[in-house]
């Protein structure tokens, strides 16, 4: 019989990247987004099952799980969310409580109603995405930061906990090419008119230039991450953390390394807030 993942976030990025490769090494996929259509293109086959799942709605989570308690569930990533940008001193509650419902709570939710199914399997495996930003921040990036910072501490937590049931690999990538500016453009709303007349007024309007220059660097292409998060799920002893990206390696190398003041200052100078 064959070994099943669900895979949160599949419209795009890494997720969607994950879904011919995680078919190709043999895995059934069952493939969400928020948007069934946004999942209309993928090619069929029995070893494809496509849901709606909105991690925010409970709902949507307990169907999801109820939908797939027929397979031999044997791997859960969860890869949904996205990343709030701004100062956090221009940054509204609201927003704040936006990412972590869908960073954090999301994850937690889907974590927890999948669980049951994944204790069925010997050797099942929960794959918790999150980010370098996890283990250091910057700039007009706080939420995402304290977004990623929280998935650690959970990932961590829940090994501690069901880990010789059920293995939890954190995965932390570095910077990946997506469809930047127009994620960031749905994502910061009125920001540039907020910081009109506040000393993040020139920072900001120069921040989409900064991040594409970073990116363009830096960033890998999600399919390479895509390979490294199937290496961990296809191994016989799932590692506990895979960091991917020299950017995400080193950065945390250089945080490690490097006095405080002078990190801050690197920082600083790399996002222009000077």
């Amino acid at each position: 019989m064959r070994n099943w993942v669900l895979i949160t976030g599949c419209s795009t990025g890494i997720g969607r990247a994950l879904v011919p490769l995680c078919r190709l090494a043999g895995w059934g996929v069952v493939a969400t987004a928020r948007r069934l259509e946004d999942l209309a293109d993928l090619p069929s086959g029995e070893d494809l099952r496509v849901l709606a799942l909105d991690v925010t709605d409970g709902d949507s989570v307990a169907a999801a799980a109820a939908a797939c308690a027929d397979l031999r569930l044997k791997a859960l990533v969860n890869n949904a969310g996205y990343g709030q940008v701004g100062p956090l001193e221009l940054l509204r509650p609201e927003e704040l409580r936006t990412q972590f419902e869908t960073n954090v709570i999301g994850l937690h939710r889907v974590t927890n109603a999948f669980l049951p199914l994944l204790r069925r399997e010997p050797g099942a495996r929960i794959v918790q995405v999150a980010s370098m930003l996890g283990r250091l921040s910057i700039p007009l990036a706080g939420a995402y930061n304290a977004s990623k910072h929280a998935v650690v501490a959970l990932a961590e937590t829940l090994r501690l906990e069901v880990g010789r049931e059920v293995a939890v690999i954190l995965v932390e990538p570095g910077a990946i090419r997506t469809a930047f500016r127009e994620t960031l453009a749905r994502v910061w709303g009125d920001l540039p008119e907020r910081a009109q007349g506040t000393p993040y007024e020139q920072v900001v309007a120069k921040h989409l230039q900064v991040r594409k220059e970073r990116a363009e660097r830096f960033a890998l292409d999600a399919e390479p991450c895509a390979r490294q998060i199937v290496n961990a799920l296809n191994a016989g002893r799932p590692p506990r953390r895979v960091v991917i990206g020299k950017d995400a390696f080193w950065a945390a190398k250089l945080k490690a390394l490097l006095p405080a003041a002078w990190w801050e200052w690197f920082l600083r100078r790399s996002y222009r807030m000077d």
